[in-house]
């Protein structure tokens, strides 16, 4: 892998566990597991949507800035990934899969005439730019990558390819929960509708409701 690295990239969000350690450990929302324990399922699966919907929208902002258009989905992005660790970011201390989950989100747009050149990565870096966040970018086989700490526990990723697919991805940082299998399995028996193979910026699966019927 040749390595660039145009920004020196903080290790993790400002929200994240990172110099704390045991009880004191905050996740990405700033949050103790002291504080989470006391949250009910349902307390929780309002969290896991609140933390969608800011994700969905951290990635309709950072489409916008390549195309308007229609882009391909990567899979679906209601359920959270259970945790302890994810691409970017750092755990806090004691965070496993679980006791702790993180979100993320992809897609694909392929754009006509282009052929994965390092200068395709300047809008979206302009864009973190303008946010204000840390970034860089780097080279990882023949592919360009830019990615950005938001400083808030989120991590938006864009990479241009050769064959002129080029994807964002949007990741959090860590989430502590009382137990990541359940709070799927309250995420994803409620969660009946299939996710589209594509759509354009800002439209995405609607993330279930505490009161919809529970499947089998």
């Amino acid at each position: 892998m040749v390595l660039s690295v145009v920004t020196v990239l903080a290790v993790a969000g400002c929200a994240s566990g990172a110099g704390s350690t045991g009880e004191n450990a905050r996740d990405a929302a700033g949050l103790t597991q002291a504080e989470v324990a006391g949250m009910s399922l349902e307390d929780e699966f309002g969290l896991a949507s609140e933390r969608y919907v800011k994700m969905q929208g951290l990635l309709e902002e950072a489409q916008l800035q390549i195309s308007d258009g229609s882009w391909v989905w990567i899979g679906g992005d209601v359920l959270p990934v259970m945790g302890g660790a994810n691409a970017y970011g750092e755990a806090p201390e004691g965070a496993n899969e679980d006791n702790s989950y993180y979100v993320r989100t992809s897609r694909n747009v392929k754009l006509k005439g282009t052929t994965g050149e390092r200068a395709d990565l300047d809008p979206m870096i302009q864009y973190f730019d303008e946010k204000g966040w840390e970034s860089g970018s780097m080279k990882i086989g023949r592919n360009f990558e830019a990615r950005a700490d938001t400083g808030d526990g989120w991590w938006v990723m864009y990479t241009v390819r050769p064959n002129g697919q080029y994807t964002v991805d949007v990741y959090s940082e860590v989430f502590w929960t009382n137990d990541s299998s359940e709070l799927r399995l309250a995420i994803g028996k409620r969660d009946v509708t299939p996710f589209p193979r594509e759509s354009v910026p800002g439209k995405y699966e609607l993330f279930p409701s505490w009161s919809d019927p529970v499947q089998p």
